[in-house]
């Protein structure tokens, strides 16, 4: 529900307390099919507003504190950046959020499609747009007539408190979900109709259908904001007050988006790792069956035995005169009273050497038939191998999960032939570390060398180092982050917390500063250090890493 109709107007409505009086501080994409719009707002906090396209699966989310344009990233809509923020709205015909700015001027943040957009509006002109700028720029934002377009939110409420006028506008054309007749619904899509059929008792019983529909919609309007997970543990997003399974409910509904996007792009990192690695193990099992299937020891074994019979049948016949250079008919010694057999020769040798030939021959097939049979049983093997990892890879859902079962199986993958498994390379998979959104992750020193070369040799200036105050641990730092990112920095200290001697305490104080304000000394063992300038947060130490 991500993308519903709903789920957006009341996302509009909290942007619209966030940002109003605030302003546009840049807008840039530094990721593929992602925008992040970075504002101030009228408190002085920075609040990015982060949409992506092409992904059906994710939005819209937000992210606080304040997360500059990299050098490689395309500077977009650069006109508007420090205009102030007069408000934010949601259409009320299509999914569109309306960011007004001084000026008259407005940001329409389009998210309709997979393929979102944003662009900007002036006097009803698109004057500039993120994507497909030629196509867009110099025409009206709406080609219809704004007067016959439908009100979403009033058509609804209008069909709430009509019974009569609901039940006239179902269709009698309905397909077997039922979902057929309720396409009039404005706003509703295919996951909410599910829902409306489902709450209505599965029948198109009318008046089922408008109880359902009237519970649903005030539901709608009063939200219940909540993540949950599939049995798959692809995660869910709903603001339905029906629970979702695995239920956790969120306080607004930008932290029900930024959770939810948050858990969404950890799935499909995890999906598409699981997906590259499934291909990969399937590739090689077609392989090694293939292999298997050119295997034929019991041919060889067949033809090591009929060398070696000529070799014998020509020992026999050396009495006999050789009438032709490359053959020679002998007598079957073997089966008596059978035809003759002609055997092939090697016209420079005599017919003992070509014995002496066919011997080497059998001997050799006999060599070449156990070989195989070795490497078939080694085939077999690797087989039973890679499909024991292909059934325990299906059962993995979270990334870190994907991790663990790669580094865990790394022998038995080079065992098996298959290319080596790529997880973290560089200076940062030397350490440990925790994705703690899509942009932040915390790097967890493992001992007091580690500890030296993550804090001096791999951290930035400007990144976030973490301790347990007064306690040995693990140096943390945290990347991508700002002092204003207060959520992860908490749940940053709580891991610290948790890789301290303090571990087991109920509350661990844990000091936090940018990494140039820590300093080593000579004087001082290997791993500690001077902290100068440090902020003290009191946290409970984590119970996991997730």
């Amino acid at each position: 529900m991500q993308r519903n109709y709903f789920t957006l107007y009341h996302t509009a409505m909290e942007l619209h307390e966030r940002l109003a009086g605030g302003f546009v501080f840049e807008i840039h994409s530094q990721q593929k099919n992602e925008l992040t719009l970075s504002f101030v707002t009228a408190a002085g906090d920075h609040l990015q507003v982060v949409m992506v396209s092409r992904k059906p699966e994710l939005c819209l989310f937000t992210r606080e504190g304040m997360n500059r344009r990299k050098r490689q990233s395309a500077n977009l809509l650069h006109t508007i950046c420090e205009r102030e923020v007069t408000g934010v709205a949601m259409s009320p015909y299509d999914r569109e959020i309306l960011v007004g700015l001084s000026g008259g001027d407005t940001l329409v943040l389009r998210l309709f499609s997979a393929s979102a957009n944003a662009f900007l509006v002036s006097e009803g002109i698109i004057t500039d747009a993120c994507t497909s700028r030629n196509d867009l720029i110099g025409k009206p934002y709406r080609e219809k007539d704004i007067h016959l377009a439908q009100d979403i939110i009033r058509e609804l409420e209008l069909l709430a408190q009509d019974k009569q006028l609901f039940s006239l506008r179902i269709g009698r054309a309905a397909g077997p979900d039922n979902q057929d007749s309720l396409n009039f619904l404005p706003g509703f899509d295919r996951t909410m109709l599910r829902a409306l059929v489902e709450r209505a008792g599965g029948n198109d019983d009318p008046d089922n259908l408008f109880n359902a529909f009237r519970e649903i919609f005030y539901e709608l309007l009063d939200p219940l904001p909540q993540t949950g997970k599939t049995p798959e543990g692809k995660p869910l997003f709903s603001i339905l007050h029906s629970p979702l399974p695995e239920s956790e409910i969120c306080s607004s509904m930008l932290e029900g988006l930024s959770r939810y996007s948050s858990a969404m792009w950890g799935w499909l990192h995890t999906a598409e790792a699981l997906g590259g690695l499934e291909t990969t193990l399937r590739q090689q099992l077609r392989k090694i069956e293939k292999e298997l299937l050119v295997y034929d020891p019991e041919t060889l074994v067949e033809n090591a035995s009929e060398y070696e019979t000529r070799g014998h049948l020509l020992m026999g016949a050396l009495y006999l005169e050789r009438t032709s250079p490359d053959s020679i008919t002998v007598p079957d010694l073997f089966n008596p009273g059978r035809p003759d057999i002609t055997i092939t020769l090697k016209p420079n040798l005599s017919l003992s050497d070509n014995a002496s030939e066919y011997f080497r021959k059998a001997s050799k097939t006999r060599g070449k038939s156990s070989a195989l049979a070795q490497r078939r049983t080694g085939l077999e093997q690797r087989k039973a191998i890679l499909e024991s990892l292909s059934a325990e890879l299906a059962s993995l859902v979270s990334p870190k999960a994907v991790k663990q079962f790669i580094d865990a199986n790394r022998t038995k993958f080079r065992g098996t032939g298959m290319p080596a498994v790529k997880t973290a390379s560089g200076p940062s998979s030397r350490f440990r570390t925790v994705k703690l959104s899509p942009s932040v992750t915390l790097y967890i020193g493992k001992n007091a060398k580690n500890n030296e070369q993550l804090t001096f040799a791999f951290a930035k200036p400007d990144d976030i180092w973490l301790h347990a105050r007064g306690s040995a641990g693990s140096h943390c730092v945290l990347k991508g982050a700002t002092m204003q990112h207060k959520e992860e920095i908490r749940k940053a200290a709580e891991i610290a917390a948790r890789h301290s001697a303090a571990q087991h305490s109920e509350l661990v104080p844990v000091m936090y500063t940018f990494k140039k304000y820590v300093r080593h000394s000579k004087k001082l063992p290997v791993g500690q250090v001077i902290v100068e300038r440090e902020e003290v947060i009191m946290v409970r130490p984590a119970k996991n890493d997730e």
